[in-house]
């Protein structure tokens, strides 16, 4: 039986983006230059996609703070996500075997049906 995860919201900043090209050295002017990110047919500054595929660490805490520790990650990028949208973390996770959990996770934009990026991660239960 699929359980629920609390979601989590959270609001893309220039400040958010701005650390993370610092952290990752991915300075690609399209996540902090508008007037590029328009030459290049974007609606405007995005966030990195590995960013917000780093969200989904904060529907995970309550599980790693138990003890389960991630062994597989698989995500598919589905939209880019413009600055200053706020983004619903959410997800399910399902007890495969004893001690395994295998969780669904969606990053949408709030307000949108299609979510912007999708996963399937594997936790094991540390001994």
């Amino acid at each position: 039986m699929a359980t629920p995860l609390t979601p989590v919201t959270h609001r893309v900043t220039q400040t958010d983006l701005v650390r993370y090209a610092g952290a990752s050295h991915d300075f690609n002017p399209i996540h902090f230059d508008e007037t590029i990110a328009r030459q290049h047919g974007l609606p405007g500054i995005i966030a990195h996609g590995m960013f917000t595929m780093g969200l989904i660490t904060r529907v995970l805490e309550p599980l790693l703070v138990q003890g389960y520790r991630i062994t597989e990650w698989s995500s598919r990028f589905r939209t880019m996500v413009p600055v200053g949208q706020t983004l619903v973390v959410s997800g399910t996770s399902d007890e495969t075997t004893l001690g395994t959990l295998r969780v669904s996770v969606a990053v949408s934009l709030e307000g949108h049906a299609k979510p912007a990026l999708t996963g399937t991660i594997t936790l094991h239960r540390a001994t």
